[in-house]
């Protein structure tokens, strides 16, 4: 395979073929490379850069071999999806680029920091790193000057400290922040940690069924998600610039063109305007009775080289209190999105100096929630950003900081095991509520399924679901913008709980701003039914001095099933494998029935993505997802007419298996790989 994948580079450098060469009858436009060699191949690109770069920062100069191989790769990769999407999503080129870029970054840095004689080991070595960070990312056309600038400011001094006082090294950091791709080169030993879990209780022989039907007495509870509140959208400002967020800036050029920014929002790269934030709120109160609010999470934009301790600060008590103005007496449980800190995505554990530490975040949200909160959440919240709270008798809420599991999240790299703490709090609530005769509602941010949560810290939260299922009436996450659900399984194969997943009223990417509204049963607080609500972008953004027409998408039990256990939903999900129309009509719902992805469809690897992603908790847990695709695939197989249309913008979820690269990126790859070795 090596051999045949190197002979076609030669034909590349030799100019026996072309880029056209794809299209060569008889030439396989895609084929599978399998990871180990993809692996192996960034890893020779990224020591020889790494070499490079050392040498570079050593001497000054710039060898030929240096330009040659950074030209090549700053044209290798997308500038916007690299920063966009979570890793487990990217196309094939930017997922090599981005392994590319890790190791040798990582390489460079602890080379010339930990080495007593290296470049950044001593005093002055944060302007040295400033100085190749800003290099690196320019030279490889990773993002504008504004973007990278700001981004290296942000996250210089967690990263410095991270490297310094860590063992971590480039195949452990990347093969976390990329865990689930052929980046990944197996598992540290110490980030492969086992929790304390109670076993007083007989194993699951089943999947949990027992879940009371809707009734029109049931409790009423709010879902807001993902509000991305940005306070510098600009209605009529440019919505398809260069930056990883737009509609914020030159509105003299765009306003009255179709790159202009909508009033209520836009389906590009845009978060929320405020005005349309009250919208929601006036509609809720108006149309209904909320019990209680769930919010969970993701409250700043996605300005993210731009966010600041004020700057957040500000954002976070105008929306919370916003939300107390508008519910007034109902309480609000709030939960920690990824994109809350400066810098965003990075929760530090205790015990960091303060220049790195998120402890001003944690007390910053206290004060902001203790609105709603008792005193006696403190102690946790200042801790990690988790509490426990129990509105009344029999009902106790619990509030994950699920940031822990982001690989995005680089105090990740300082050390794995001070990820332990909150888990093992969660086991022992969980266990106390159990004793207490308690029904718990977990609210976090992140569900444990997605591609960019660590598999390890994954795998201990199900078992802890696993464990207490009959004691966990509900799971309500938020972060994929999407309006789905999570089914969760034992070792076994039983299904223990639900993660409904409330989609989010900001707009970006592609959807229209929507909340849910849950029927929960009084006395065991399962959910029995769910509401979603939201307006059309395109139709508010024609009449932008009325109020969006706000309506009903559809109800749960009306479309699906009226079985919302666990059970249910798990052969609800066999059902969709089994009704292709059925699967596509959940696939509308998922993604808000937003414009963009009406007019692109939704072809079979987009529905088998969107299947499986409903099916996986612990992305290393795929046997359900398997089987569900293999039944959906034979399914479309034996439809007269079958959708046809391309990854329907909705393939980015991910599917698992070998990296699939078209002949034209493998063999550019491999030229640089080949290139650099005829130039030493």
């Amino acid at each position: 395979m090596k051999g045949t994948v190197i002979f076609l580079a030669l034909g590349f450098l030799s100019g026996g073929l072309v880029a056209s060469a794809a299209y060569l009858p008889g030439v396989p436009i895609d084929f599978e490379v399998d990871d180990k060699v993809l692996s192996a191949i960034a890893d020779d690109i990224s020591e020889r850069l790494a070499q490079e770069y050392v040498t570079y920062l050593k001497t000054g100069v710039e060898t030929a071999a240096f330009k040659k191989l950074t030209q090549q790769l700053a044209k290798s990769h997308s500038q916007k999806d690299i920063f966009t999407r979570n890793m487990a999503d990217l196309e094939s080129r930017d997922s090599f680029f981005v392994c590319v870029a890790c190791r040798s970054v990582i390489r460079v840095l602890i080379r010339t920091i930990r080495d007593e004689e290296g470049e950044l080991h001593g005093e002055g070595s944060s302007t040295l790193m400033k100085d190749f960070a800003t290099d690196f990312c320019q030279r490889m056309n990773l993002q504008t000057d504004e973007v990278c600038e700001g981004l290296i400011d942000s996250y210089q001094p967690s990263v410095d400290y991270i490297l310094r006082n860590s063992e971590s090294d480039s195949q452990t950091f990347c093969s976390l922040f990329m865990e689930y791709s052929f980046c990944s080169t197996g598992t540290n030993q110490d980030y492969n940690w086992i929790l304390t879990v109670d076993n007083s209780v007989p194993s699951l022989t089943s999947s949990k069924s027992d879940t009371d039907r809707y009734s029109e007495s049931d409790l009423k509870i709010c879902h807001f998600s993902d509000i991305h509140y940005d306070p510098l959208y600009l209605p009529g400002s440019l919505a398809t610039c260069a930056e990883p967020m737009c509609c914020q800036r030159h509105k003299d050029t765009a306003e009255g063109t179709r790159d202009a920014a909508g009033y209520w929002g836009d389906y590009r790269g845009c978060d929320l305007p405020w005005h349309s934030f009250e919208s929601a709120l006036d509609n809720v109160v108006k149309n209904h009775k909320c019990d209680y609010v769930y919010q969970t999470g993701d409250v700043v934009d996605h300005m993210g080289w731009a966010t600041s301790v004020e700057k957040n600060s500000e954002v976070l008590s105008k929306v919370n209190d916003r939300l107390k103005q508008a519910f007034g007496d109902v309480p609000v449980y709030p939960c920690i999105g990824n994109h809350e800190p400066h810098p965003f995505n990075l929760f530090s554990p205790e015990g960091v100096p303060d220049a790195v530490s998120t402890k001003w975040l944690y007390e910053h949200l206290y004060n902001d929630w203790s609105k709603w909160l008792p005193e006696e959440t403190k102690e946790t919240i200042l801790k990690g950003g988790y509490y426990t709270v129990s509105p009344k008798k029999g009902f106790r809420i619990v509030a994950l900081n699920s940031n822990d599991c982001s690989t995005d999240n680089f105090w990740l790299y300082h050390s794995g095991s001070d990820k332990i703490p909150q888990l093992q709090w969660f086991h022992d609530t969980l266990l106390a509520a159990e004793k207490a005769g308690e029904f718990v509602h977990v609210i976090t941010h992140i569900p444990s399924g997605v591609g960019s949560c660590w598999s390890v810290w994954a795998r201990e939260l199900n078992r802890c679901i696993t464990r207490f299922s009959a004691t966990i009436s509900g799971i309500f996450t938020g972060d994929t913008h999407k309006d789905e659900m999570f089914v969760h399984y034992s070792d076994e194969g039983h299904a223990t709980a639900v993660a409904w997943t409330g989609g989010a009223l900001t707009t970006r990417s592609n959807k229209n701003p929507n909340y849910r509204i849950y029927d929960v049963n009084p006395e065991s607080f399962v959910v029995t039914n769910h509401h979603t609500w939201l307006f059309n972008l395109t139709e508010a953004n024609l009449n932008p001095n009325s109020q969006p027409e706000w309506f009903e998408e559809y109800q749960f039990i009306n479309e699906f099933t009226e079985d919302t256990s666990p059970a249910g939903i798990d052969k609800l999900l066999d059902e969709f494998a089994e009704n292709p129309d059925l699967m596509r009509k959940y696939w509308r719902f998922r993604v808000t029935q937003g414009d963009p992805y009406l007019k692109d469809g939704c072809d079979r690897t987009c529905l088998a993505a969107s299947l499986c992603r409903a099916a996986v908790t612990v992305n290393t847990q795929t046997g359900r997802c398997e089987e569900l695709r293999a039944k959906l695939y034979a399914s479309l197989d034996n439809e007269e007419n079958t959708t046809p249309g391309d990854n329907g913008g909705d393939g980015n979820d991910g599917g698992g298996g070998s990296a699939r690269l078209s002949l034209f990126s493998i063999s550019s790859m491999l030229i640089i790989v080949i290139s650099t070795r005829l130039s030493i």
